[in-house]
């Protein structure tokens, strides 16, 4: 009962967070209160609770470390004409018979590069809506497929922060990860590929407004110099080198190319490093972002996260939970039980990163107690919690990308590729099933 009345008082504390939008980690402090009262209410003492609470902090530092270094490298690509680059290429890529699956395949690109489906709609997204409103292309349709593409990085990209949560909290390597993730995403892409062929010949743009390039090479040098952070963060985690290595190379690409292909000084691309760049209008100003600092209320989160896996793990707190868990996952299977149990995670903490925590917290010992392998486990994640994020009207995973590209939930009907992950995994997870009561 006082687990219930945490849980109810915690949700509460978000769904309040949201109204008012306030930070996150408002909510999340709040939650750390309350499972500590639930804890010595069930006579753990202070100090162990505590122990607990570091030891699930822990857990969360490597990712902390990731979400650091994403966010300076991301100031600095905006810095270094990196986004502007891609982003003009791109609109010159684009035809208008193919405007809608070129909106797809560049989100996707883009988003396997950086790794995060914010910093993707944020620009190319935005670039590509001010096409299709100016265009006349179907806004609602654009936005689904730019909303499908953000997240295909956000999924498997090797610099993606939400699979390094994934991988570290799975106990899982990163890179047969990636392999597994994009394995399973196979089919999904094609078909999705082949419904977005079929939206643009439906829905082909009027014609395209040269002026947006034009202002883009007034605010940047669109040097194809400019790309190389890009490459080195797509080529190097490609050729096995170690994603931090491959973080650091781009970060001083990037750093270099602010000072001499964008003509920063020093001071002032160390600025844009740490607090992101900030230019007051223009089509600069959509560029906006990134740094160290923006990723500070999201490593807070996540470490307040963390404490409330040390404090279910060392007090038990969740058996109850995870008993009847196992129960279901007999009769059903692993992944229809943990993409139900995801997505719910994902609308009660509202954001990805808390869904993702709780639902390991919550599986890991059926996974155990059941013999399914941590790499099991975390391909089923991948397909269930953080693909349906997106699909969460309440989750920021939804609202924010949305928001950013003008749009409402009007355009998720069209971002298939969101639904085609876990209907694909649904349709092997019943066929196993069914495989092994025909041979028991």
């Amino acid at each position: 009962m006082d687990l219930i009345l945490a849980f109810s008082l915690f949700i509460s504390s978000v769904i309040l967070t949201l109204y008012y939008s306030l930070p996150m980690s408002l909510a999340m402090s709040a939650g750390f209160v309350l499972f500590m009262f639930t804890g010595l209410h069930r006579g753990f003492t202070l100090r162990s609770l505590l122990a607990m609470s570091w030891k699930g902090a822990k857990s969360s530092l490597i990712v902390v470390r990731v979400l650091l270094t994403i966010g300076i490298m991301t100031g600095l690509w905006r810095s270094a004409g990196t986004f502007a680059v891609l982003v003009a290429w791109g609109m010159k890529a684009v035809t208008p018979s193919m405007f809608v699956l070129a909106a797809f395949v560049l989100s996707c690109m883009m988003s396997y590069a950086l790794g995060t489906s914010f910093g993707t709609a944020g620009t190319l997204g935005v670039a590509l809506m001010t096409l299709a409103r100016s265009g006349g292309a179907d806004p609602v349709i654009t936005a689904g497929a730019i909303m499908s593409g953000i997240h295909f990085g956000d999924r498997g990209s090797p610099s993606s922060s939400c699979l390094h949560l994934v991988s570290a909290l799975t106990g899982t390597e990163i890179y047969p990860n990636v392999r597994a993730f994009m394995k399973s995403a196979v089919i999904p892409l094609i078909i999705s590929l082949a419904f977005y062929l079929v939206m643009s010949l439906r829905n082909s743009i009027g014609s395209l407004n040269p002026d947006t390039i034009t202002e883009l090479s007034r605010a940047f040098v669109l040097s194809p110099l400019a790309v190389i952070p890009a490459v080195l963060m797509i080529a190097l985690p490609l050729l096995h080198v170690n994603i931090f290595i491959a973080f650091m190379s781009s970060i001083i690409a990037a750093f270099v190319l602010s000072i001499t292909l964008q003509s920063l000084d020093m001071a002032g691309a160390l600025e844009v490093a740490v607090f992101g760049l900030h230019s007051d209008g223009g089509i600069k100003a959509v560029f906006n972002g990134g740094g160290l600092v923006s990723m500070l209320q999201m490593c807070l989160v996540l470490v307040i996260s963390g404490t409330f896996s040390g404090i279910f793990d060392g007090t038990g707190m969740l058996s109850g939970m995870q008993g009847k868990i196992s129960h279901i996952m007999q009769r059903w299977g692993a992944y229809p039980v943990i993409l139900a149990v995801s997505t719910l995670m994902d609308a009660v903490f509202c954001n990805q990163t808390a869904g993702v925590i709780m639902s390991v917290e919550l599986f890991r010992k059926p996974c155990d107690d059941s013999g399914m392998s941590r790499e099991s486990l975390a391909l089923d994640l991948a397909n269930s919690g953080v693909i349906t994020a997106p699909l969460v009207p309440c989750c920021i995973a939804c609202s924010v990308p949305l928001s950013m590209l003008g749009e409402g939930l009007s355009a998720l009907p069209y971002a298939c590729y969101l639904y085609l992950i876990p209907c694909a995994a649904l349709v092997k997870s019943f066929a196993a099933k069914k495989n092994r009561a025909s041979h028991s």
